[in-house]
């Protein structure tokens, strides 16, 4: 297929603003990283808008967190070798569409924060990305083959409906692989997430938003995310029509931090 071809079945004519090689932002976006609101008084993306270039800053510092040594090797160990259509859903600044991008994948990218969307665009390694919010997405019904999560499945605000989305937009055969922050690591206190002595005083069970804030080597990062058992994981995923296919957890300390899975699109829902 071609690229043209691929562009005009995925993206309908009558929605511009979701043009392959013209992505654009609203009118009244802005960047407002120096603004930081209350975390509990804000949606998940507007708590990443609000961070959004602390985090372009960490995530283009080579080597300064997990990504490299631990999230990209056990996410690309799933993802299919063979190259392919990629959405990739959260994709942030756009490291892991960059990644993709090297490895011979076709991506487009889907980030609801305006600025993230915007610093993706912008990187010199050309991303198209879609400013859009990834619990409706912009884009046509099976024109994909692999869609991509990235540690980004966390910190989505309504979890089920991304999923659904992900396997419309999938084709029957396609795969989509998630990378996560361990559902044990975020259950623990945020005071010894990055310690080698984790205690958990809040029930696994039940969902919670948590803030993780990291300091290295004069950078400062502070994660907002949704802490969510396994089991609502895997709900959200066996009642959209996806199946395990793989399953991966990475991490030295006592509780490992990285789980990553590809699961499967069923031809069908469950009824």
């Amino acid at each position: 297929m071609t690229h043209q071809v691929w562009q005009a079945r995925c993206w309908p004519a009558s929605k511009p603003e979701t043009d392959l090689h013209m992505p654009r932002l609203p009118p009244d976006a802005r960047v407002r990283g120096a603004c930081v609101r209350q975390t509990d008084r804000v949606t998940l993306w507007e708590a990443w808008e609000d961070r959004a270039d602390a985090w372009t800053e960490w995530a283009r510092r080579p080597g300064h967190d997990g990504f490299w040594d631990g999230t990209w090797p056990e996410l690309s160990a799933v993802i299919p070798t063979q190259p392919r259509v990629v959405i990739e859903i959260g994709c942030g600044e756009g490291r892991v569409g960059r990644q993709l991008l090297e490895h011979g994948h076709r991506v487009v990218g889907v980030e609801r924060s305006p600025t993230l969307a915007l610093a993706a665009r912008r990187h010199p390694t050309h991303l198209a990305v879609l400013q859009a919010d990834a619990a409706r997405l912009p884009i046509q019904d099976c024109c994909a083959d692999v869609a991509v999560a990235c540690m980004s499945l966390q910190d989505v605000d309504d979890l089920g409906a991304v999923v659904e989305e992900a396997w419309r937009v999938l084709r029957p055969d396609g795969c989509l692989c998630v990378a996560l922050v361990h559902p044990f690591a975020t259950a623990q206190d945020p005071s010894t997430i990055h310690t080698q002595l984790p205690m958990v005083t809040a029930p696994y069970l039940n969902e919670r938003r948590f803030e993780d804030h990291v300091e290295r080597d004069g950078l400062a990062m502070t994660f907002v995310s949704m802490h969510r058992p396994l089991s609502r994981y895997l709900s959200a995923f066996f009642s959209a029509g996806f199946v395990v296919e793989a399953l991966r957890e990475f991490g030295a300390k006592p509780i490992p931090w990285l789980m990553v899975m590809r699961l499967k699109r069923l031809a069908s829902r469950p009824d």
